[in-house]
C-alpha cells in the first residue's frame, strides 16, 4: 500500500511538475509579443516625430542663402546699338518705307511719336532695352526728347519723306520656288473693253517659241486676270520685266506670290493644277544634285547652307579665315554669286566673322576686309540664294565606250585574237556541216521517194525545194520533204 501511494503521489506530482515549464513558455512568449509591440511603438513614435521635423528642415533649406557672386544678372543693353536703331526708325531711310511710323508722326501736330511704340518693336525688345534706357541712350543725339520721355521726334521736327511702297522681295526660302511647276502671273489694270483672250494673245507673243500659256483666266471685277505658264528656263526673270500693251495701255506681269499665288491656284482647272504640280516635283527632283562651288563639290544647295553655317559657328567674334584655307577659298567662290560680287570683291584681302554692323548688333556675318584696312559686312544668304536660283550642277560624265584593255601583256592579247579567230571558224564549220546534213538527207529522201515509184516530175519538185533552202536546219528540212511526200 504504502508502495502504490508513493506511486499515486508520484504519479499526482507529474502534472504539476509538466505545467511548470508551459506557463514558464507562455508568459515567455507573451512577453516577447509585449516587447515586439513595445519596440515597434517605439519606432512609430520616432518616425512620427522624423515625419513632424521634415517639414521644419524643409522650411530651413530656403533660408540658406547662395552668394550674390553666384547670381546672374542680365548684362544692360549697349547703349551705342540702342541709339543706333532708335535713329534708324526715325532717319528719311526707314520713314519712306515704314507706313507704319510714318503716319503715326504725321498724325502729331508736333511730330511726336511715342516712346511705347519705340519700345514694342522686335529689336528693342531683343536688346532688352527699357525706357531708361533709351533716354540714356539718347543723351548725345540729335533726335529731341519729351519732358519725362515720354515721346521722341525727329530733329527740329524735320519734315516727313514721302511714303512709298517697299520693292517686293522674294528671295525667302519659302517663295524661292513657288514658280517651279510653272510660273503664275497677274495682269492688273485690265482696260474695260479688253478680254482674257486679248490679254493670252498678247502674252503669247512674248513667250519663247513653241511656249503656250496652259491658262487664263476671266478678267475679275478689280480688273485682273491670271496666267499660267509652262516652265521654261529664265521664266521669271522674263515675266518680273515683262511688258504688255492692251486697249492702248501698257500693263506689266507680275509674278504672284503669299496668299494671292494661293487664290490663284484655288480658282484653275484640276487638270491644269495637276500638270503644274507634276512639273514642280519633277524640277524638285532635278535640283537633288550635286553642286560645284570652286573646287568644292556639294551633293546639293542645302548642304552648301549647312557648311556654310559650320564655318561660321566654328568661328568666334572677330576671328580672320586663313587665306590658304578650304573654308575661306570656299567663301570667296561663293561671293562670286552675290548680285554686287565683283563690287563686294574690289580690293578684297581676308575675311572674318563679327558681329554685324545692321540691325540689333547681336546676330553675327561675315566681313570683307579690304587692302585699306576697311571692313565690310556681306549676306552669305543672298549668294546662298543665287545658287539656288541658278545652281551650278557638276556636269555628268558620259560613259565611254568599252576598249580593249592596253595594260593586259601583249601575248595575252594576241592569245584572246587566236581565240577569238578560232571561236568564229569553228562556228562557221558547224554551220557548213550543217548545210551538207540538211543536202544529204534531202538527197536521201528523194532516193527513197523514187524507190517508192515516184514519178521524175515529183522527183523534181522535191530536189528543188531541197535546193532552195540549203541552210535551213536538219529538222526544217525533214519536215518539209515529209510534207512533201505526202
Amino acid at each position: 500500500m504504502a508502495t502504490m501511494d508513493a506511486t499515486s503521489a508520484t504519479k499526482r506530482k507529474e502534472p504539476e511538475a509538466s505545467t511548470e515549464p508551459e506557463q514558464t513558455k507562455e508568459e515567455a512568449t507573451k512577453e516577447a509579443v509585449t516587447t515586439k509591440e513595445e519596440a515597434t511603438k517605439e519606432n512609430v513614435t520616432k518616425e512620427d516625430a522624423a515625419a513632424t521635423k521634415e517639414p521644419e528642415t524643409a522650411t530651413k533649406e530656403p533660408e540658406v542663402k547662395e552668394p550674390e557672386a553666384k547670381k546672374l544678372k542680365p548684362s544692360p543693353p549697349d547703349a551705342a546699338a540702342v541709339r543706333k536703331q532708335v535713329e534708324y526708325y526715325l532717319s528719311d531711310e526707314n520713314l519712306r518705307g515704314d507706313k507704319f511710323f510714318n503716319e503715326k508722326i504725321a498724325s502729331n501736330e508736333e511730330g511726336w511719336l511715342e516712346m511705347s511704340l519705340i519700345l514694342s518693336c522686335n529689336k528693342m525688345k531683343a536688346m532688352r532695352a527699357n525706357l531708361d534706357d533709351v533716354i540714356a541712350a539718347l543723351k548725345d543725339s540729335k533726335l529731341e526728347l519729351k519732358e519725362g520721355g515720354s515721346a521722341v521726334r525727329r530733329p527740329g521736327n524735320a519734315p516727313l519723306p514721302k511714303l512709298e511702297e517697299k520693292p517686293m522681295h522674294h528671295n525667302k526660302k519659302n517663295t524661292l520656288h513657288a514658280h517651279d511647276g510653272g510660273a503664275v502671273l497677274v495682269v492688273r489694270n485690265v482696260p474695260a473693253e479688253q478680254s482674257w483672250m486679248q490679254v493670252k494673245e498678247k502674252v503669247k507673243e512674248k513667250l519663247p517659241e513653241k511656249v503656250t500659256p496652259w491658262h487664263v483666266s476671266e478678267v475679275n471685277d478689280k480688273a485682273q486676270c491670271f496666267v499660267v505658264c509652262p516652265p521654261f528656263s529664265g521664266d521669271l526673270e522674263l515675266f518680273q520685266n515683262l511688258s504688255i500693251e492692251i486697249g492702248g495701255a501698257t500693263l506689266r506681269t507680275e509674278p504672284c506670290y503669299g496668299e494671292l499665288l494661293q487664290q490663284s491656284l484655288k480658282m484653275l482647272p484640276k487638270h491644269v493644277r495637276d500638270k503644274r504640280e507634276r512639273e514642280q516635283r519633277r524640277r524638285q527632283k532635278e535640283r537633288n544634285r550635286p553642286i560645284l562651288i570652286g573646287e568644292q563639290k556639294f551633293l546639293s544647295v542645302g548642304f552648301l547652307r549647312g557648311k556654310v553655317k559650320e564655318i561660321m559657328n566654328s568661328r568666334s567674334d572677330g576671328e580672320k579665315l586663313k587665306p590658304e584655307g578650304t573654308d575661306y577659298k570656299l567663301l570667296k567662290a561663293l561671293l562670286a554669286f552675290h548680285p554686287k560680287g565683283e563690287e563686294k570683291m574690289k580690293g578684297m584681302v581676308g575675311m572674318k566673322v563679327d558681329k554685324a554692323t545692321k540691325g540689333d548688333g547681336q546676330s553675327r556675318c561675315f566681313h570683307i576686309i579690304r587692302e585699306d584696312n576697311s571692313v565690310e559686312d556681306v549676306s552669305m544668304v543672298k549668294c546662298i540664294n543665287a545658287v539656288e536660283q541658278n545652281p551650278p550642277y557638276v556636269a555628268v560624265e558620259k560613259k565611254a565606250e568599252k576598249k580593249p584593255d592596253d595594260k593586259k601583256p601583249a601575248a595575252v592579247q594576241q592569245a584572246e585574237a587566236v581565240k577569238t579567230e578560232e571561236s568564229k571558224a569553228s562556228a562557221d564549220d558547224k554551220a557548213e556541216a550543217v548545210a551538207a546534213k540538211t543536202e544529204d538527207t534531202a538527197a536521201a529522201k528523194v532516193e527513197d521517194k523514187i524507190q517508192e515509184g515516184k514519178t521524175p516530175e515529183k522527183m523534181v519538185d522535191v530536189q528543188a525545194k531541197a535546193e532552195e533552202t540549203p541552210e535551213a536546219p536538219v529538222a526544217s528540212a525533214d519536215d518539209k520533204t515529209a510534207a512533201t511526200s505526202q
